[in-house]
C-alpha cells in the first residue's frame, strides 16, 4: 500500500524525524531543471515512504513552499543530485548520496529504478514536456521505493559535505544563467534530439556533471559538449552575449601554478610560466616562437608523464618529483590517496603519475570552486555574469553598466594567491 499526501494538514501530521530521503520528480526528467517544473515528491522518513503531490493530475496539489517549510525542520535530508534538487528546493542540510557512493565505492551506480511503465512512457512520449504527469502516482512510488532501498545504506556514511555544498552552489550558479545564442547559426552547427530539453527564448542551458572521481566536472547536455566546442569551424559564433561583450579569462600555466602554490614555491606573475621555464630549458634570456612552443611540450611531459632526470635541477620539477614519490609511498602504505577535497581514492592498476594527475585535476576543481564562490558574491548586484567554466578558463558576459573596474576586479579575484590570467574580448564566443 502506498500513501499520497495531498493536503497541508496531512503533511503537517507526518512525523518529524532526524533524517529523511527525498526524490523530487519533474514533469520531464531529461529536460533541464530550469525549463521544467516539479510534479511529485517522494518522501521517506526511514520508516515509511509517501508521495507528496505537487502538480500531478491524480492528486490535489500542495504548494512547494509548504513542502520546503516542512523539510526545513528535518536536520538531515538525503537525496540524489543536490544541484538538480536545488532548482526547486533550498536545502542547506541536504546531503547528496551520489557523492557518498562515489566516496565509498569509487563510482556512482544507476539508482534510477525505472519501472517498465516508466520505460514505456519515456519511449512513447520522449518529446513530451509532461510525461511524468501521465505516469500513475503508484508507479512513481514503486520506482522511488526501489531507489530508497538501494541508497539507504549510504545514509550516515557521508563526509566532506561542506565542500560538496560549495561545489554544488558554484556550478549551479554558472549553469542556471543560460547562454544567449543566434538561432540560425546554432541550427547550422549543432543538432539536439529535442530543443525543448535545453533551449528556450534563444537561450541554451548547460548542465555540469559533478560525479567524477577527481571532482573535475564535465558538461555535455542534450548532445552539446559545452567543454569541447570546435574552435576551427566557427561554431562558437553561435553564442553571443546578452550584455555588451564576452570576456574570457584564461589562467596561465594553471596546473603549474596550482602545484607551485601547493609546494609554496613562487612563480613570476609578470610573464608566462612557459616562457619562464623555457628560459631555463634553453639557457637563454629570450625565446624564439619555436622555442616557446617546444617549452610547452617539455613542460607537458614533466607534469603528466613524469619528471625526466635532466630537468630535476629545476626547483619546481625537483619538488614535483619528490611529491609524486612521497604520494606513491603513502599510497602503498595505507592503500589510498587523499585528494584535495578530502576524497580517498583507490585505483586499480594505480601508478605514481596516474595518482598525481588525479590529484592535480581535483586541485584545479577545488580552486575553481573557491574562485567561483568569490565571483558569485562579487557579482550578486551586477548585470555581468559567469556563463561557462572550461577547466582553466572562465567566460563572463560583461555589462558596460557595471563599469570597467568590474573587469579589473574579476581579474584581481582570479589572480589572488599568485595566479596569472589573460583576458580576451569579443562579441561572440569565437575568440
Amino acid at each position: 500500500m502506498y500513501f499520497v499526501i495531498e493536503t497541508e494538514e496531512q503533511l503537517l501530521q507526518l512525523p518529524k524525524p532526524e533524517k529523511c530521503f527525498i526524490e523530487l520528480m519533474s514533469f520531464s526528467e531529461p529536460t533541464h531543471p530550469h525549463l521544467t517544473s516539479p510534479c511529485v515528491l517522494y518522501y521517506n522518513d526511514f520508516q515509511k515512504g509517501y508521495i507528496i503531490a505537487i502538480n500531478h493530475s491524480e492528486a490535489f496539489p500542495i504548494p512547494l513552499a509548504s513542502i520546503q517549510a516542512f523539510l526545513g525542520t528535518i536536520p538531515k535530508v538525503y537525496l540524489l543530485d543536490k544541484k538538480w534538487h536545488s532548482y526547486y528546493l533550498d536545502l542547506p542540510q541536504g546531503i547528496d548520496l551520489y557523492f557518498t557512493a562515489l566516496d565509498i565505492d569509487g563510482k556512482t551506480e544507476d539508482f534510477q529504478c525505472y519501472t517498465p511503465v516508466h520505460l514505456d512512457y519515456y519511449e512513447k512520449f520522449k518529446f513530451s514536456p509532461s510525461v511524468n504527469d501521465y505516469i500513475p502516482i503508484s508507479k512513481h512510488y514503486e520506482r522511488c521505493e526501489c531507489m530508497f532501498e538501494m541508497v539507504k545504506k549510504y545514509a550516515g556514511e557521508e563526509s566532506n559535505t561542506e565542500w560538496q555544498n560549495e561545489y554544488v552552489k558554484a556550478y549551479k550558479w554558472v549553469e542556471e544563467q543560460g547562454i544567449l545564442m543566434d538561432e540560425k547559426l546554432f541550427d547550422k552547427y549543432f543538432e539536439t534530439p529535442w530543443k525543448g530539453r535545453s533551449i528556450r527564448d534563444s537561450r541554451v542551458y548547460s548542465c555540469y556533471n559533478l560525479y567524477n572521481i577527481t571532482s573535475r566536472p564535465t558538461n555535455a547536455f542534450n548532445s552539446i559538449n559545452f567543454l569541447a566546442f570546435n574552435k576551427e569551424n566557427s561554431s562558437r559564433t553561435a553564442f553571443i552575449p546578452e550584455n555588451d561583450a564576452f570576456v574570457e579569462f584564461d589562467f596561465d600555466g594553471y596546473h603549474l601554478r596550482l602545484v607551485a602554490n601547493l609546494m609554496n614555491l613562487e612563480l613570476p606573475q609578470d610573464q608566462s610560466v612557459h616562457e619562464y621555464l623555457g628560459k631555463q630549458y634553453f639557457d637563454k634570456s629570450e625565446l624564439t616562437p619555436e622555442e616557446y612552443q617546444e617549452s610547452k611540450k617539455i613542460t607537458f611531459r614533466q607534469m603528466y608523464n613524469g619528471v625526466e632526470e635532466e630537468y630535476k635541477q629545476i626547483p619546481l620539477f625537483e619538488h614535483i618529483a619528490e611529491f609524486v614519490k612521497a604520494m606513491w609511498e603513502e599510497y602503498k602504505r595505507v592503500g589510498y590517496t587523499t585528494l584535495p577535497n578530502g576524497r580517498k581514492i583507490v585505483q586499480e592498476n594505480a601508478n605514481p603519475q596516474k595518482l598525481f594527475n588525479y590529484y592535480i585535476q581535483c586541485l584545479e576543481t577545488v580552486n575553481n570552486v573557491k574562485k567561483l564562490s568569490k565571483l558569485k558574491e562579487y557579482l550578486q548586484n551586477k548585470q555581468s555574469k559567469v556563463l561557462l567554466v572550461v577547466y582553466d578558463s572562465i567566460l563572463v558576459d560583461y555589462s558596460a553598466d557595471d563599469g570597467k573596474r568590474t573587469l579589473s576586479d574579476i581579474k584581481n579575484i582570479l589572480e589572488e594567491d599568485r595566479y596569472r590570467v589573460k583576458a580576451k574580448k569579443g562579441h561572440n564566443y569565437n575568440f
